[in-house]
């Protein structure tokens, strides 16, 4: 049976579709249009197209027929025939809303934004008020650029069902892309406290909007927050490291690399930064530790760092040290 379903996250395709399309109308005496089901759900869809066909010719629940046949059309990737079905169905039960929102579907995938439009306002004229019907007029609104409408149709999603993540999420970039930080701070801080679903991703885009407007110490912790939620994203670990280094607090900054290091060892990247923040302390000896282990791993940048602290130390007159350190880079170890 077609029903309405949630959408992946703001750009579905024709794998959604699919999903949508699920088996046929099943109803009624047996014939050719039960045959046609059965082959429909069997996967046999070239074989279900010609029973459908004979099921139309005996006006066998023709408006279902046609339906159905645009279903299968469409698992067979011929989408301009599948639109030609589920017009025939449209025409034979006008009331029939499922082939209008079918229709939307495809016109999306298809990029004629206008007639997807169409066919869902059409759909929710005949009652239509699910999930899938206000997300996707939400997603045409964007594409078409009208962002007032966008957001009034993310809005009624989200009303629907709270949980949509990826309709909070759409709503603060609408925000952003027209500069309201602000706005879209409080969105997501929304989303955060309504949404069970909420994860790290919100969490680091909230840090994001947040470091925008120079709020540094909210945007600090929204991050640490994300990283409780999501300890692996070492992108996020690296940025919160080098906020602690600007505000003054290089041992925090220390900590919350060294955590990232237990969480997944032998990454370059977080040796390096980690070289840096000893460096910057004139911490030699613990910078050239974390600067090798990183070169072991093919970084150029530990290679470099290795070498100045070798610099740094021949600048001081202890030849002996920076010879070790020139010595160690040569070997990687």
């Amino acid at each position: 049976m077609i029903s309405a379903t949630n959408t992946p996250r703001l750009r579905w395709s024709l794998g959604f579709l699919l999903v949508l399309l699920g088996c046929g109308l099943a109803m009624g005496k047996q014939g050719w249009f039960n045959q046609a089901n059965q082959l429909y759900d069997q996967g046999k869809y070239m074989e279900a197209v010609k029973y459908y066909r004979a099921a139309i010719q005996d006006g066998e629940y023709e408006p279902y027929a046609w339906f159905n046949m645009g279903n299968t059309l469409v698992q067979l990737n011929k989408h301009h025939l599948a639109v030609v079905a589920y017009r025939r169905s449209i025409e034979l039960a006008p009331k029939f809303v499922r082939p209008w929102m079918l229709l939307g579907d495809l016109y999306f995938i298809h990029g004629d934004v206008g007639l997807a439009v169409a066919a869902y306002r059409r759909a929710a004229r005949l009652g239509e008020n699910s999930e899938h019907l206000h997300y996707a007029l939400a997603e045409c609104y964007r594409r078409a650029h009208d962002l007032t409408m966008a957001e009034r149709e993310y809005e009624t999603v989200i009303r629907i069902n709270p949980d949509r993540v990826d309709c909070w999420f759409a709503l603060a970039e609408l925000r952003e892309q027209v500069q309201d930080y602000s706005e879209a701070v409080r969105i997501l801080r929304t989303a955060i406290r309504q949404s069970v679903t909420a994860g790290a991703d919100l969490y680091f885009y909230l840090a994001y909007l947040q470091l925008q407007q120079d709020s540094i110490s909210q945007g600090m912790a929204a991050l640490e927050d994300g990283l409780l939620l999501n300890p692996g994203n070492q992108m996020a670990r690296r940025h919160l490291a080098m906020l602690y280094s600007q505000q003054g607090s290089p041992w925090m900054s220390i900590f919350t690399l060294e955590q990232g290091l237990r969480k997944t060892r032998n990454d370059r990247d977080l040796e390096v930064d980690l070289g840096q923040v000893f460096f910057d302390q004139k911490r030699y000896p613990e910078a050239l530790d974390h600067y090798i282990s990183a070169w072991k791993f093919g970084s150029v940048q530990g290679r470099i760092g290795a070498e100045n602290v070798g610099n740094a130390w021949y600048n001081q007159g202890d030849t002996v040290r920076a010879e070790v350190a020139y010595r160690r880079v040569r070997a990687r170890q």
